[in-house]
């Protein structure tokens, strides 16, 4: 909300105008059109449609507007509009004439992003993708999303909690292979500020300006030749893979490895701590439809994929770690709840995390969200990743240890129900049963975790020395 419009100039409380704080322009610089200001009410029915033609982008929006002149009365119908997804068909005439000669006798990579995550029937289309160039596929955290679990080409997540072999494969490419993105995640968690190494990389995208982009591509992070294919990834999917299959021959054979990680990881934990290979592992075993999930910043974002090393058909999981903002899973539960009450909501946070929202549970206490709080005792990605940025400094100095919270009972003081996880796990069951089962009130569980299990990787730790400002 902004100020009224008849206090501008005249120092209200909590002035934003230009005369304060000049909130707008702060809010167009990181925005641009999608700060959105209501200042007339006969514009409102033109504001929500750009609002909503954003939002169908993938792009957030703020809505700012002056209370007095919201209050007035007004008539608008703004009804839905589904997302524009267009083809491009000289793009794709393009690549379906290009692609067969340069790829001919190539390895070829597939690398699948949060864009294609949001195409409706993309699961389909990747494996055919894959199946028919043979292709060993990777993905990025959201870009799981776009994978069916039973791609047999599937490698497994890259990077930040990648997949032992995922990441084999991907420290392999070189200029004679051919990488085909489909979107293109390029954050550090993803592409650990590196450049993709390919001869040749074709970019399948409908956005124009994508989190990371240079002039609306990617160039700058390809090594190689870069070539762009416009148009929405699934139509533009459906109108090539009949004509690729014609034309596609001699492909080099592929190892298709069923084990996607290789590394031997201690299962032993301090006492009264689970094990939380065998936590995530059950977990992954236990999904039922109609599931959505989101990782806050905390270990759970790296462990819990690299354990599962496929998605899981019946929960998409969801994590916002190019701004990597500790707490904001979960909004982001609190969102999926009110946009659908019908599902199912898992939430995977940190006890360092909880300290950003814990004053809020007791307004989400009645929407039926999960929240699982991965207790540890520590700021523990800060914690263990100092030790490798900076291993000669007393463990005294990192100030990672958090002081102990009872989650359950500070939950059911909110209202929520708690339960708090047996080291043996002998009560997931039940717990999820609860989860599972709950109709109104918000179910917290507390998972008592070892720091010192060290599970998924954290590539970008050696990016962060002394001689850096990272």
């Amino acid at each position: 909300a902004l100020n009224s419009t008849l206090s501008i100039g005249r120092s209200p409380l909590q002035d934003v105008s230009e005369h304060g704080m000049n909130i707008i322009p702060q809010l167009r610089a990181e925005l641009g059109e999608a700060c959105i200001v209501i200042d007339d009410i006969d514009s409102l029915g033109d504001r929500l449609e750009l609002a909503q033609s954003i939002l169908a982008s993938s792009k957030p929006v703020a809505i700012a507007f002056h209370p007095d002149i919201l209050s007035k009365d007004a008539d608008v119908d703004v009804p839905r509009r589904e997302r524009p997804r267009m083809l491009d068909q000289i793009d794709a005439d393009r690549f379906v004439n290009e692609f067969p000669q340069i790829s001919r006798g190539r390895r070829v990579i597939i690398y699948a992003g949060a864009e294609a995550a949001r195409c409706p029937g993309i699961t389909e289309l990747t494996t055919a993708l894959s199946e028919t160039l043979q292709a060993p596929t990777v993905w990025s955290v959201n870009g799981a999303n776009a994978i069916s679990p039973d791609n047999r080409y599937g490698h497994g997540y890259i990077s930040f909690g990648g997949n032992d072999e995922a990441m084999k494969l991907w420290r392999s490419i070189n200029s004679d292979d051919v990488v085909i993105t489909l979107g293109f995640d390029s954050g550090e968690y993803s592409l650990n500020l590196g450049s993709i190494p390919a001869g040749h990389l074709w970019h399948f995208t409908a956005w124009t300006s994508p989190y990371g982009h240079q002039d609306g591509d990617f160039r700058h992070r390809v090594d190689g030749d870069y070539r762009v294919v416009r148009g929405d990834i699934e139509q533009t999917l459906d109108y090539v893979l009949p004509k690729l299959k014609r034309v596609i021959t001699d492909r080099p054979p592929v190892n298709l490895p069923k084990d996607l990680n290789t590394r031997t990881i201690s299962r032993h934990v301090r006492d009264g701590c689970v094990d939380a290979i065998a936590f995530y592992s059950e977990l992954h075993r236990s999904w039922r439809p109609h599931s959505i999930g989101f990782d806050d910043v905390c270990t759970a974002y790296k462990d819990r994929q690299y354990v599962a090393q496929r998605p899981h058909p019946s929960i998409p999981f969801h994590t916002v770690h190019d701004g990597s903002a500790m707490g904001g899973a979960f909004g982001l539960g609190v969102g999926a709840r009110a946009a659908d009450p019908s599902l199912h909501t898992f939430v995977f946070s940190g006890d360092g995390c909880w300290r950003l929202y814990g004053g809020a549970l007791a307004e989400a206490a009645n929407i039926g969200m999960n929240l699982f709080i991965i207790n540890n005792g520590r700021y523990a990605i800060v914690d263990k990743g100092l030790e490798v940025v900076i291993p000669d400094w007393e463990k005294g100095r990192y100030h990672g240890v958090l002081q102990n919270i009872d989650f359950v009972a500070a939950a059911k003081a909110h209202g929520w129900d708690g339960y708090r996880l047996r080291p043996d796990l002998g009560n997931l069951d039940e717990i999820l049963d609860a989860c599972y089962s709950a109709k109104g009130q918000s179910v917290l569980v507390d998972v008592p975790i070892d720091a010192d299990q060290v599970i998924g990787l954290n590539p970008r730790l050696y990016n962060l020395t002394t001689d850096t400002y990272l």
